[in-house]
């Protein structure tokens, strides 16, 4: 009896190595190519996505001594500066390696180091993570093929690639913390830990609400079906939500903090958290009075409702979502047009759509025959099926959904690959299909492949954006080397004008900026004579402008007469002085007082 105990153990070891190994290995190799690849933008410091710029320059200003809960940026919409969104939590990564890596690189080159090792090292955890879930869908051999698949994962894959330090793949890597425990045998320390993912989760941003919403349903129903064999795992969700909440608000909250907003870590958040952690608390304590699953499912649904008709009585603008106080114009002329915000049917090919979708539509099927072909093991099965399903459901309105469903999809369509391989009959076909079927790189390779050779109209396939051209190069290190100045631009750069230059920006793509986002739309759609009063009260020392800029309003059509139509057509006042700048197509001027 006992001789098998020391062989589990020494098994479950060994697994474990392997899946490290492989993870480490593949995030290594990975992380690699794609800094090669993009070596010319990574170089000067351009990183991907505008909000790696903007965060690059959040983790300095709190190096140089802002405050852990001042999460304002002065130089956007100065002298006041902006309330952000973000949390510090993220942060910590980074400038930590920032922080480690300057006594010996200097502060470039310890800037340069964290924006590569950070998300390297999330990647390398994602890719463990996917191989540990799928070991305990599927058995011992797909722990390395999850892993596989994980790195395949388009579009999820994009948040781990080397510059990308947002907070997106830090959120990836807790919701499969959260999955990981929840499948696991219930415990009290296990709840803990579950509850404290969670709660770190939800300070981190709101974009995984939806997720963690889905995986405590899945953890009350568990509750409601086995009774008290889950009351001491609920016990522990609620502390470790609880407390977890508890900690970050005596010691994170941040210095803006209007009950008004329902965008992030805010007072409405923090008071709906605590109230489900008291609710699934109180819900624990009682399960022995609560006899049947009748009683229970009852008596969770009333407290359910109870928080959330708190929460939204106490906080109404929650009803209207997380940009209930953006200004209505911002709402039409600005949201519509940003990316992960918009469905992913408002994609415009069929190619980018198949490439967005296409992995986690084939996790979603692939998660309903998991189930139905192994009812018994529903509880092991659903959370992971639930975070699927919820991210799917999310991406018919906003494409960021697919950012977590594609890389939690990996585990679970590791078991087609399983599944082919146990065949007697046809086992190469149905590998290689399983494979593909699996692989996120094939739906976005192949359709696009495809459209390229069919396609009458290339023009829009991988062309890269003008905003993405004028960020390119060395077009930043020119304008930084003028005298540091208040800019007047468009969203689409303001956040490279943040992070790449010593400038500060009036507008800039982050919802909490109304103030100074509207005064940037009312200079660049005005005539030039109120276009030049608005740069006076805000007392604008430049103007940047890119030929892309506010093409999606349709500017040259819908504003013939303004300062965005004359700047498009190469037609300054004489108020604006160009500013030299070689290869590239930004304009930069001064204005002449």
């Amino acid at each position: 009896m006992t001789t098998g105990q020391p062989n589990d153990a020494l098994a479950r070891r060994r697994a474990i190595r392997l899946d490290l190994v492989v993870a480490v290995a593949l995030a290594l190799i990975l992380t690699i190519g794609w800094t090669l690849t993009d070596w010319g933008r990574l170089s000067r410091m351009l990183l991907p996505d505008p909000d790696d710029m903007m965060r690059i320059a959040q983790v300095r200003d709190w190096i140089a001594g802002q405050g852990i809960n001042d999460w304002t940026q002065y130089r956007m919409a100065p002298p006041e500066g902006s309330p952000m969104h973000w949390s510090r939590i993220n942060d910590v990564g980074i400038a930590a390696l920032i922080l480690l890596a300057t006594p010996f690189a200097g502060q470039a080159g310890a800037e340069m180091f964290a924006v590569l090792v950070y998300p390297a090292l999330l990647f390398a955890l994602a890719l463990f993570l996917s191989a540990r879930i799928a070991r305990r869908l599927w058995g011992p051999s797909a722990g390395p093929i999850a892993a596989v698949l994980m790195a395949l994962a388009y579009p999820g894959t994009t948040v781990f690639i080397p510059g990308r330090i947002d907070h997106h793949a830090l959120q990836v890597v807790l919701i499969q913390i959260f999955v990981l425990l929840l499948m696991r045998t219930p415990t009290l320390k296990g709840g803990i830990l579950t509850g404290l993912a969670a709660g770190l989760s939800l300070v981190i941003g709101l974009e995984t609400a939806p997720q963690v919403a889905a995986l405590v349903a899945v953890l009350a129903m568990l509750w409601v079906v086995r009774g008290m064999n889950e009351r001491s795992r609920l016990t522990g969700f609620a502390a470790g939500l609880g407390v977890s909440t508890l900690f970050f608000l005596t010691f994170l909250r941040p210095t803006f903090w209007s009950p008004a907003l329902c965008d992030a870590f805010t007072p409405a958040s923090s008071t709906g958290t605590l109230a489900v952690a008291a609710a699934l608390g109180a819900l624990a304590a009682t399960t022995p009075r609560l006899a049947s699953w009748q009683v229970r499912i009852a008596t969770g649904a009333l407290l359910g409702a109870v928080s959330l008709g708190l929460t939204l009585y106490l906080f109404p603008s929650c009803i209207s979502g997380p940009y209930g106080e953006m200004d209505p114009f911002l709402l039409k002329a600005f949201m519509p047009y940003i990316d992960e915000a918009n469905s992913v049917f408002e994609q415009p090919r069929l190619a980018r759509i198949i490439a967005i979708g296409g992995v986690l539509a084939a996790a979603c099927i692939t998660s309903a025959w998991m189930i139905w072909r192994a009812p018994k093991r529903w509880a092991v099965l659903l959370p992971i099926a639930a975070v699927i399903l919820m991210s799917g459901l999310i991406m018919l309105l906003q494409v960021r959904g697919a950012y977590i469903g594609a890389p939690l999809g990996a585990p679970v369509l590791a078991g087609l690959v399983v599944a082919a391989r146990a065949r007697t009959t046809w086992q190469l076909p149905a590998v290689i299909g399983a494979w593909l079927a699996g692989a996120g790189m094939a739906y976005a390779t192949i359709p696009e492949q495809i459209e390229l050779r069919v396609a009458r109209d290339t023009s829009m396939v991988n062309r890269p954006t003008l905003q993405v051209v004028c960020s390119g190069g060395d077009a930043w290190a020119q304008v930084d080397r003028f005298k540091p100045g208040v800019v007047m631009a468009g969203t689409n750069v303001a956040a490279y004008l943040m992070g790449a230059t010593h400038h500060s920006t009036i507008g800039a793509g982050y919802h909490r900026n109304n103030t100074g986002n509207m005064a940037m739309y009312r200079f660049f759609l005005s005539k030039p004579d109120e276009a030049r009063a608005i740069a006076a009260a805000w007392k604008t020392d430049y103007v940047a402008f890119c030929p892309g800029d506010f093409v999606e309003i349709d500017v040259t059509r819908n504003y013939p007469d303004s300062m965005a139509t004359r700047l498009q057509h190469g037609q300054a006042p004489a108020w604006l002085q160009p500013m030299p700048l070689k290869d590239t197509p930004l304009r930069f001027y001064r204005i002449v007082r």
